[in-house]
């Protein structure tokens, strides 16, 4: 951007670190009141005391554990800081709020290659007018809105889909039928066909929780629906407890590691659908699963629809909101 200026951070901002505090949790217990007490991840304790008031910027003094989490926050009113946070006061030329934005998305490795106030004043900083900032957090506020009402209607179809998942599945009362009826897997990384009438399924380490590069044995096991079912049946499927369990239970010690029996698994067992012959619903062989499940497939159809839709408004967001920001 054309007005924008380089600025280093020692010239926008005054460190106010002589105020804080480091408070243990039976210190903070001992002194209970309304006032926040803020630690690198956030309110940390309330205290019957404080040691600041006004608008601030606290900078965690080290890289946050988990790599999503904010280095920088803006806070306001009467608090109490730990001493793992610095505390900065901005020139009235910059708002607080803008300028977290900016360090938050400066490269870690910048933020963090010391803890000295003295060397973080060096830290070079993009800057826009005060203008220009008030109007960019105006629509920030805008795009905040929008990202939390589309990430709520997704929280609200996967609780949606996951109930019926469970009524279809788990509590239908219908004659148990084995995993290798409703799917096929294979290990995710192969470039071979999961097999026949299968299509996109859901990786179980990754719906399980597990981060990239974990230790866990059944890495990579990618599940696929057979003919019939949604890939929302597997997405659901391995974030199922019962399942989750039922799958660490097949892990076995083999060849110095554990190894995952496979036939094993796909014996774990599914509610199958209850036929009605006078309808023309009568499920074995061929026919199943294909058409076994209609209302659980309509709703996962628009389901899957809906969520994709809104996760591509929500990554169209996420780039509206970097690009607000100058580098």
């Amino acid at each position: 951007m054309a007005r924008t200026v380089i600025l280093r951070l020692g010239d926008i901002v005054r460190f106010y670190d002589e105020r804080r505090a480091s408070l243990s949790r039976r210190q903070c217990e001992q002194q209970p009141g309304e006032f926040p007490y803020y630690g690198p991840q956030g309110i940390a304790a309330r205290i019957g005391s404080f040691a600041y008031e006004g608008e601030y910027l606290l900078l965690a003094d080290a890289p946050p554990r988990n790599p999503l989490s904010a280095a920088a926050f803006a806070v306001s009113g009467r608090f109490s800081a730990s001493t793992r946070v610095h505390v900065l006061a901005c020139v009235e030329e910059v708002e607080p709020r803008f300028l977290c934005r900016c360090l938050n998305a400066l490269p870690r490795a910048a933020l963090f290659r010391s803890q000295r106030p003295e060397d973080l004043d060096s830290i070079e900083i993009a800057l826009l007018p005060l203008e220009d900032q008030r109007q960019i957090l105006a629509a920030l506020a805008d795009i905040e809105m929008k990202t939390a009402l589309l990430r709520d209607q997704n929280r609200v179809l996967n609780a949606m889909a996951q109930s019926l998942f469970d009524h279809c599945f788990v509590f239908g009362g219908g004659k148990p039928r084995p995993l290798g009826d409703f799917a096929v897997f294979r290990a995710a990384g192969l470039d071979a066909a999961p097999g026949p009438g299968a299509g996109p399924g859901a990786v179980l380490d990754a719906a399980s929780g597990a981060g990239p590069g974990s230790d866990t044995a059944f890495r990579g096991l990618l599940l696929s629906p057979r003919e019939g079912l949604p890939p929302l049946f597997a997405r659901l499927l391995v974030k199922n407890p019962e399942f989750l369990a039922y799958a660490e239970s097949c892990l076995e010690h083999r060849g110095g590691g554990r190894r995952l029996n496979a036939e094993r698994l796909m014996a774990f067992e599914l509610s199958g659908p209850s036929g009605d012959r006078a309808a023309g619903r009568v499920f074995d062989g061929a026919s199943f699963p294909a058409g076994a499940y209609p209302e659980f497939a309509a709703f996962a159809l628009n389901a899957e629809k809906k969520l994709a839709a809104n996760n591509a408004e929500l990554k169209l967001l996420a780039d509206i909101e970097q690009s607000l920001f100058p580098s």
